[in-house]
């Protein structure tokens, strides 16, 4: 099996030396491609630095593709984590992180949105609010958004299959143009492939 992977739409590619880890430098939500190759950002740079060039863990020139018909072509979905779920009734209650195998660009409108359904009572729908850890501002740009809801009942939450993301007012970084249907759809095979679990609020 090839440590790494340069498929357009494969949400295994990449290395796969790289944890599903939030404790690791080399956390795979921390990993993406752009024009060096596969590429880390955050602790494993070393300087502590949060403007620092991301650390080149495989090199491969044009991986990320500069248009859709090159490298990756477009960014796709590849890691789903619960942040918080915490008991009903405390604001915030819920957060979960959506990561790409490319960088994605907010740019200035409306936050992203997720619909979560309940299994029992009413629907929430949860909001980007970071990339990267860091508040959504225009031009942030980074592989991880960070969504969050208030859920006022004790339910169980999930994506629909095929919900797509809200208004995204985002942008593939490296090509500038708006992200493609396919990086915000949930699919049920996305879903699988990207290890999704319910979220669950006592």
């Amino acid at each position: 099996m090839p440590l790494w992977g340069t498929a357009h739409a494969a949400t295994t590619n990449k290395p796969k030396f790289c944890p599903n880890d939030v404790n690791s430098p080399y956390d795979k939500t921390r990993v993406y491609a752009d024009s060096s190759g596969w590429v880390v950002t955050g602790p494993a740079t070393g300087n502590g630095n949060t403007g620092a060039d991301p650390e080149i863990l495989v090199a491969i020139g044009g991986l990320s593709g500069a248009t859709s018909s090159l490298g990756l072509k477009h960014p796709t979905i590849t890691n789903y984590r619960i942040i918080t779920n915490d008991d009903h009734g405390t604001s915030d209650n819920i957060v979960f992180d959506v990561s790409w195998d490319e960088s994605v660009t907010y740019t200035a409108g409306t936050a992203a949105t997720l619909v979560l359904t309940a299994d029992a009572g009413d629907d929430v729908t949860a909001t980007a609010t970071h990339i990267d850890g860091v508040a959504l501002t225009t031009g942030l740009a980074g592989n991880t958004v960070r969504f969050t809801a208030t859920s006022d009942q004790a339910d169980t939450y999930d994506l629909a299959n095929n919900v797509t993301i809200g208004d995204p007012d985002l942008k593939d970084t490296v090509s500038g143009t708006n992200i493609a249907s396919a990086s915000k759809k949930f699919t049920s095979g996305v879903k699988t492939a990207i290890g999704y679990e319910s979220i669950v609020i006592a």
